[in-house]
């Protein structure tokens, strides 16, 4: 069959656009930043003390008491913390957890799902080494048994704090967020209505990586592994006075464990900053992404007629004002998104292959501002609009179906407070309210409430949350596939009060512990009901409640060796909740010394109950399993860059384990490649 293209002229042009928007970024700001450009000066140098990139302007507003303990300096060699970089509280008493970029490398992660996929409460699904076959159970992240609703989402994933989903299906797509742009990977994994609104009931963001420190670097990665696997990755980046800028590529493809379980994934990220003047900087961000992933199908099932294949690509800009005057901080962020998914499927009943095509556009502004009151008060006031959806049809041998031209749109108010009373003793209550209006859906209102206690014996909070998740695009879009018209418009969003309790404590300056307890009360959940009588359709289908307890430690014992172990129980109501496993256990380990560094991780997941996310089936288990890996680097140069030689293993206990009935995943396997930077 000939299939039509799945673009039009004009989203040609906006490919052309991001690419040479991308490449003003490579050549020109690195020009305007020459030493002839502008001479650096005391006022414009970055202070030697300057904070890593974060999402968050102004920080908690808690002590040290939260901060990681001290790595010593008196060690000869830093060795970063296994699994996870850290845990923290946000402003308004909700913890987060933060993988960073050592913990990615440590993990030879060449994705997303992989850089989380030991992350306490988190689990993962996929068919492929590399690339991700959809949004759903081909290649997804779970969060606390939350991502399961598709169609649809209650996660959201970000990049920089701006929303980066499938504007018509609202889901994300893993292959179009690209590991390499990332500085830190965040994790919120209550629900956060206030501060970031729609489809929040957890949320992945990622903070992108920007040159802090004066200078030129650059790095370059290749890698060679089982099954066929390719790596390459290229970085260049550099500051001078007032400018900074970076720019990374990367190309990763493999043949796959089996017949028709290959992928491919690409990225090309730039970004480009400049300081106006003391506490302004003005900086803009282009992320173009693209792959590809093919379905190898069950193995208990015939093959179909062709191999079913999900083609993805997406452009994201980010200009983004921001300030920060120690007790004043904010920005202000425009936002372009526009992306496109081509997908080969199979239909045994006519035995021919058909096409889903779609096309999206999402855009907006983000406005927040927090400001020191009161002494010891902070308040935070924000604005959102967002527009988001697209075009989607399906493309026959004989003829085309219109799935429908929609746009939904979003416009935010909210505000929050948070005060530090006390000395030795510090409590924070913080309190939050979100007025979201919606073009189709009316008006929801986001609340929470939270209490941190800080002092010597740790840090204790305990937060409340009602959050929101509406409809999507993608309700009206197979309504009509389906002959229903506008009946999508009787649904009702998705709404989840959530409560949280933590402690952590340092234990000396070589251990940590950290313990979360929480309850999710999900009413009105959006799920596939199936006919009779058909046409098929969504509905509000009732609630379900999960509720949770992890718990990690972090130990040093000895210099240059450092060691994770994460607990994680959950309980559902009903049983069966799909993607959240009873029992799940991790642990970890890192040593350096001198030029050796090696990384191992382990992971058991207990029985768990997978669901088809595409269409209503009944949840199935599947078998626990144990995954260990490990990686092995030796530095042949001095400092954090220079050339390194490393070799990495995935599932070193040859396990034979999945994700989904079915769909086994790899054994045994081992990579090989060299990093050289300057």
């Amino acid at each position: 069959m000939t299939r039509k293209p799945s673009r039009s002229p004009a989203w040609a042009v906006r490919d052309g656009l991001r690419l040479g928007l991308a490449l003003a970024i490579v050549f020109l700001v690195p020009a305007l930043a020459a030493p002839g450009a502008a001479a650096p000066t005391a006022q414009d140098a970055p202070p030697a003390d300057e904070p890593a990139p974060s999402s968050e302007e102004g920080g908690p507003t808690l002590t040290d008491l939260t901060a990681n303990p001290p790595r010593g300096r008196e060690h000869v060699t830093v060795t970063a913390t296994p699994i996870l970089e850290g845990v923290r509280v946000e402003p308004l008493a909700g913890s987060i957890t933060t993988v960073g970029r050592e913990q990615i490398e440590d993990l030879n992660a060449q994705d997303i799902a992989s850089a989380l996929r030991r992350v306490p409460g988190l689990t993962i699904s996929r068919y492929n080494p590399i690339g991700s076959y959809g949004g759903g159970d081909g290649g997804a992240v779970f969060v606390r048994g939350q991502g399961s609703g598709r169609p649809g989402a209650e996660i959201t994933t970000m990049v920089d704090g701006i929303p980066k989903f499938v504007g018509v299906w609202t889901h994300p797509l893993l292959d179009l967020l690209s590991v390499d742009l990332v500085h830190q990977v965040d994790v919120y994994k209550g629900a956060q209505p206030v501060l970031l609104g729609n489809m929040a009931f957890a949320t992945i963001d990622l903070v992108p990586r920007r040159r802090t420190e004066e200078g030129i670097g650059a790095q370059a990665t290749a890698a060679y592994g089982g099954f066929d696997t390719r790596v390459i990755t290229l970085l260049q980046e550099g500051r001078r006075g007032r400018f900074d800028w970076l720019v990374s590529a990367s190309h990763r493809q493999s043949d796959g464990h089996r017949e028709a379980a290959d992928g491919r994934t690409r990225a090309l990220f730039a970004r480009g900053g400049v300081r106006l003047a003391p506490g302004w900087t003005l900086s803009l961000l282009a992320d173009l992404s693209d792959g590809g992933a093919s379905d190898p199908g069950s193995v208990d099932a015939p093959p179909p007629g062709v191999t079913p294949r999900f083609e993805s690509s997406d452009g994201l800009g980010v200009l983004t004002l921001a300030h920060d005057h120690g007790s004043r901080s904010g920005h202000l962020k425009l936002y372009y998104d526009d992306g496109s998914i081509d997908w080969r499927q199979w239909d045994p009943e006519a035995q021919e292959a058909f096409f889903t095509l779609t096309d999206w556009e999402n855009y907006g502004v983000r406005i927040r501002e927090r400001m020191g009151v009161l002494g010891r008060g902070v308040v935070t006031v924000g604005f959102d609009h967002d527009s988001y959806g697209g075009i989607s049809r399906e493309e026959w041998p004989s003829e085309t179906h219109p799935l429908g031209d929609f746009r939904f749109r979003n416009t935010a108010g909210y505000v929050a407070y948070e005060h530090t009373f006390g000395g030795a003793v510090c409590f924070i209550p913080s309190a939050g309210v979100r007025y979201n209006d919606s073009r189709y859906f009316g008006s929801q209102w986001g609340v929470q409430a939270g209490l941190v206690v800080a002092g010597s014996f740790g840090q204790m909070h305990a937060r409340y949350a009602h959050a929101f998740n509406l409809p999507g695009v993608w309700a009206a879009v197979l309504y009509q596939g389906y002959g229903r018209g506008d009946q999508w418009t009787s649904l009702e969003p998705e709404l989840m009060d959530h409560w949280e309790v933590g402690y952590t404590r340092s234990l000396g300056a070589r251990a940590r512990v950290d313990v979360v307890a929480y309850v999710d009360d999900v009413d009105n959940a959006l799920r596939f009901v199936p006919p009779a009588p058909p046409p098929p359709m969504f509905a509000n289908t009732g609630s379900y409640r999960a509720n949770g307890l992890e718990a990690s430690l972090t130990v040093e014992p000895t210099n240059g060796l450092r060691v994770f172990a994460g607990l994680v129980w959950n309980r559902t109501e009903p049983d069966h909740v799909p993607f959240t496993p009873g029992t799940n256990w991790m642990a970890g380990a890192t040593y350096a010394r001198g030029r050796l560094r090696v990384s191992l991780d382990a992971q058991r997941v207990g029985e768990t109950w997978v669901g088809n996310s595409r269409f209503p089936a009944s949840p199935q288990p599947i078998e626990p399993f144990f995954l260990l890996n490990g990686r092995v680097g030796w530095s042949l140069g001095e400092g954090a860059r220079g050339a390194e030689l490393y070799v990495a293993g995935e599932n070193l206990t040859d396990t034979a384990y999945e994700y989904r009935p079915g769909y086994p995943m790899p054994g045994a396997s081992v990579m090989a490649g060299v990093s050289w930077g300057l």
